[in-house]
């Protein structure tokens, strides 16, 4: 009976707390209480989850100005890096990978600050020696010197310039001098680049075996006011910076002169690059090199022959080369991309290029650190020329 009792009063409890929510009224103040408390505490953590989120969204902004920051700083400070002498260490350090994924020989290569530095002073990125230097063969054959000691070397620096042996000059393209970036021919003044494929060709035909003598064009210098055409033009409006440093080797030669492959290799790419300004008549070669340093793996080198005459162009992809063979020509303006002064750029290369039978002759200064450890000094190759 007891527990019957107990039951009729929870009963009555519910249905009235029943009526009393259907009527709106309110419920009883404890229970009130309680659930004020829970939505406090939601609301709370709803706060904390907010102000959690915009700490998080101010960081990633941060970041963002931060790295667009270092971006600018580091383009601005490459862009003055010739001017200014205190702030940088006397070498950038720098590491490389060949496209085999190992180094080359040294954990770390030495970028010399300052352009026009001496042969040997620049990384030697394919562990070439003396040894192995003297056994390539010219890419161009130089006259002796009237009064240079006659020996049976054709090719050999046995530790002296060939400039004591060999009757060539050496340029000096870098716009010190009024003529720096002219030549003279036939009693006019000429610039270095034709301004038009049509100038090249009639200049072709009006000097079609002009006088020239033998000179070189030197490595890793900047060259303002030669390279006036828009291909050497880089950057978009606002931002335009012109590719004025050379990271080949010029061998000024007459035209028609006579082209070698400098070891055994296979021709990667042939073809013409008809921009004003570019290779013309162009011949990219795979050589590869064995040195002590690589234990017997080899090193691909691919070597840029450009600036020739289209006349003996009779090579394809694939070919396979001996070393000192006849590659090309020295090709006159209408074949070489329109420079008045004859000459064969000789590039080398770490990696294939990226556009078939091309390679950038010249980068920006900014871009001098990086491109100089794709590009090495050919010196290495040609021996000291300068």
């Amino acid at each position: 009976m007891k527990e019957t009792a107990n039951n009729q009063r929870r009963g009555q409890k519910l249905r009235q707390r029943s009526d009393r929510e259907f009527l709106g009224e309110p419920r009883p103040k404890g229970n009130h209480s309680l659930e004020v408390a829970a939505l406090t505490r939601t609301i709370h953590r709803l706060d904390v989850a907010k102000q959690k989120l915009h700490v998080i969204i101010k960081f990633i902004l941060c970041a963002a100005v931060v790295v667009r920051g270092y971006s600018i700083f580091t383009r601005l400070s490459g862009r003055r890096r010739r001017h200014s002498m205190g702030w940088l260490n006397a070498f950038q350090h720098m590491n490389l990978q060949n496209t085999n994924g190992r180094m080359f020989g040294s954990e770390r290569f030495l970028v010399p600050k300052e352009l026009l530095q001496p042969f040997g002073a620049y990384p030697n990125i394919f562990n070439i020696t003396q040894d192995m230097r003297d056994n390539f063969h010219p890419i161009v054959k130089f006259p002796r010197r009237m009064n240079a000691s006659h020996d049976d070397s054709t090719c050999n620096s046995h530790g002296r310039m060939l400039n004591d042996t060999y009757d060539y000059i050496v340029k000096d393209f870098t716009g010190k001098g009024e003529m720096d970036n002219k030549i003279s021919f036939e009693g006019k003044t000429l610039p270095q680049l034709l301004p038009s494929r049509e100038e090249a060709i009639a200049h072709a035909k009006a000097f079609p075996n002009p006088s020239k003598g033998y000179d070189i064009g030197r490595y890793d210098e900047d060259r303002q006011g030669m390279y006036t055409s828009s291909l050497f033009v880089e950057g978009n409006n606002g931002t335009e910076m012109r590719r004025t440093l050379h990271v080949g080797l010029d061998i000024g030669a007459p035209v028609g002169t006579k082209v070698y492959a400098f070891e055994d290799g296979v021709v990667h790419s042939v073809g013409y690059n008809p921009d004003v300004g570019d290779y013309g008549h162009v011949i990219v070669i795979e050589h590869t090199l064995s040195s002590p340093a690589d234990d017997g793996r080899g090193t691909k080198v691919y070597a840029l022959y450009g600036h020739l005459a289209k006349c003996v162009m009779n090579i394809k992809a694939g070919d396979k080369l001996m070393k000192g063979q006849v590659i090309g020509r020295i090709g006159n303006t209408d074949d070489n991309g329109g420079w008045t002064g004859a000459h064969v750029h000789f590039q080398v290369a770490v990696n294939p290029p990226a556009k078939e039978h091309d390679m950038p002759g010249t980068v920006t200064l900014v871009d001098r650190d990086v491109a100089l450890l794709e590009y090495a000094d050919p010196r290495f190759i040609l021996g000291e020329l300068y």
